[in-house]
């Protein structure tokens, strides 16, 4: 993740993830849908938050992960407060298995998933 400063006290992290163009393109279709042709990034914070209180395990995380098939990538730009509950959604996933790798694409592929299958 990456800083980026947007005015005065307001920080916003850069991140991108790999994911299948099927995702990708739902992905983009829901958040425009809902939030208009910039709202992609406020979609994917709903997604993380809707993750969070819906699967406080991380249950979901990792599912499919084995087949996964990345084709594209997709940024995202995250406020400080949305990239701080990534965070804290990524160690819960850690601590229950501090071996995995690429635990914050895969949180964020599945709250996308997670949330499309809501929607």
């Amino acid at each position: 993740m990456e800083g980026i400063s947007r005015g005065v006290g307001e920080v916003i992290v850069k991140t991108s993830v790999r994911m299948t163009k099927e995702m990708q393109s739902a992905l983009r279709e829901a958040a425009i849908s809902e939030y208009g042709a910039k709202g992609k990034s406020r979609w994917v914070r709903g997604a993380l938050e809707m993750l969070y209180s819906e699967d406080p395990a991380m249950t979901s995380v990792g599912l499919g992960e084995a087949r996964f098939a990345p084709e594209c990538s997709e940024q995202f730009l995250l406020s400080e407060e949305t990239a701080e509950l990534l965070s804290q959604m990524v160690s819960r996933v850690r601590r229950q298995d501090p071996l995995a790798e690429g635990v914050q694409s895969q949180v964020l592929r599945a709250a996308v998933r997670w949330r499309l299958q809501r929607t």
